[in-house]
């Protein structure tokens, strides 16, 4: 693993003659005040008095040694990726991204937390600083509704505010859900509204702690790392049993960063318990697979680099079980495990290649190349 981009380059890279869709660019404002202006003067006053410093209670982050890659600061010490002409700089124009999606960073922590009303009242401030700080400043940039999903009116409110602007393209959830599974009623809302406006859902690995729980602790950053892909696997299972898909036909779900290589299994293991116990879901009346196929993206990171090269055509392998249609590049950056478009790709055939990079995202956002 490398921590620059300079590092990550070989010498023989050369720009991409592919057009590259990036689905997940991790925005920041340069320091967290800078989100304080879109907030009523009750919010902007309490966390200012608070101290807070853009984590919230109840959801503590670990500590990390190397978060995000070294040259991926601004020259004037904003946080990572908190300039649209850096960006550009460093990876847009050189990797020849045509669009790249921005989840906003450390906005995923926000429906982690009990303070509902503080919650909703950052959500929104994220949401319009985007807005303004990107969607505004570069066509090319691709935007996401924050949400507090633990406070669902303010969610629906949030995205029917904010969804129809011509750069949102999706709603950022959380994959470690605040109140039960996601295939739970509650919920019902939040799909409307993001049907209702034409919107993506976007499920992003999110951190433990507050209102997520996910039935076991881990003691080591790596541990939190390796097993983001476990609730992916348990929001698949309960979006799918509680029959979400069925209800809402329209829908279209994309899993960020918890990798793909899981999928297959759950998919096959939904396909063998399923009709042995289907009384109990009569609902569900579709095979799980298809429905997956039909209704689900998955983003490349972390894509797996098997040690052995002899291992690299399996991963191939696993994305063709999924479907070719099916992945959505996503680099992940500014952060540590960053996945550059050039080299992360070079054991896929070329038409696969083209695929990932951006001819299915293209299609999944109705976007024009």
């Amino acid at each position: 693993m490398t921590n620059t981009l300079e590092q990550n380059d070989s010498k023989e890279l050369k720009k991409s003659k592919i057009p590259v869709i990036d689905c997940d660019l991790h925005a920041s404002p340069k320091t967290f005040d800078d989100l304080l202006p879109y907030m009523s003067e009750y919010w902007r006053n309490f966390l200012t008095e608070s101290g807070w410093q853009g984590v919230f209670q109840g959801a503590p982050p670990m500590a990390i040694l190397q978060r995000n890659l070294l040259d991926s600061q601004t020259p004037d010490g904003g946080l990572a990726a908190s300039s649209v002409s850096d960006f550009r700089e460093q990876v847009a124009d050189k990797y020849n991204y045509s669009y790249a999606v921005i989840n906003p960073d450390a906005s995923f922590v926000i429906s982690s937390s009990p303070q509902l009303e503080m919650a909703a009242a950052v959500a929104s401030a994220f949401n319009d600083w985007q807005i303004e700080h990107w969607l505004s400043k570069d066509s090319s940039m691709l935007g996401s509704v924050v949400v507090a999903a633990q406070n669902i009116e303010h969610a629906v409110r949030e995205i029917d505010r904010v969804g129809s602007h011509p750069q949102i393209v999706q709603v950022a959830l959380p994959t470690y859900c605040p109140y039960g599974a996601w295939g739970n009623p509650r919920y019902y809302p939040i799909w409307e509204a993001a049907i209702r406006n034409n919107l993506i859902i976007c499920f992003h690995v999110s951190t433990r702690g507050g209102l997520s729980r996910d039935g076991f602790e881990v003691n080591y950053f790596v541990e939190n790392q390796v097993s983001n892909c476990y609730a992916p696997q348990a929001g698949m299972t309960s979006l799918v049993f509680g029959g979400v898909l069925e209800r809402y036909k329209e829908l279209r779900l994309l899993f960020n960063e918890g990798g793909f290589g899981w999928a297959p299994n759950i998919m096959y293991a939904m396909d063998t318990h399923w009709p042995m116990l289907k009384r109990e879901v009569p609902w569900v009346k579709r095979a799980p697979s298809e429905q997956v196929r039909e209704h689900f993206w998955f983003g490349t990171q972390p894509l797996m680099e098997p040690n052995r090269p002899e291992d690299a055509k399996h991963v191939v392998d696993l994305a063709d079980m999924i479907g070719r249609n099916k992945l959505v590049y996503t680099s992940d950056y500014p952060h540590f495990t960053y996945n550059p478009p050039e080299i992360t790709f070079k054991h896929f055939p070329r038409e696969f290649r083209e695929r990932i990079l951006y001819k299915n995202a293209a299609e999944l956002y109705g976007l024009t190349i």
